[in-house]
């Protein structure tokens, strides 16, 4: 068991003890979740943050993917159309 103390500062902020959050496995953008009890007691809970890349393949593939250089050709067609000077790549 590990038995730390935080102070809470002036604006309602406290900073966990090093020890604490390394064996919570905590990084900077995770979140703490504060539970308070029908008895009083407090309990806190580690909310790890998502990277983007956990939603990989999360959403179903409309259609396939063409190719970078098809879809940069495309970009540049669309782009150039805004402007009124479309010119393929190969010009």
């Amino acid at each position: 068991m590990i038995l730390k103390r935080a102070r809470i500062t002036g604006r309602g902020q406290l900073q966990l003890p090093v020890e604490i959050r390394k064996n919570m496995g905590a990084a900077v953008g995770d979140e703490i979740l504060f539970k308070m009890h029908d008895d009083g007691g407090v309990s806190i809970e580690l909310v790890k943050k998502q990277k983007y890349s956990d939603f990989a393949g999360v959403l179903p593939v409309k259609r396939d993917f063409p190719g970078i250089n098809t879809e940069e050709e495309s970009v540049r067609q669309k782009v150039a159309e805004k402007r009124g000077q479309y010119r393929s790549a190969e010009d």
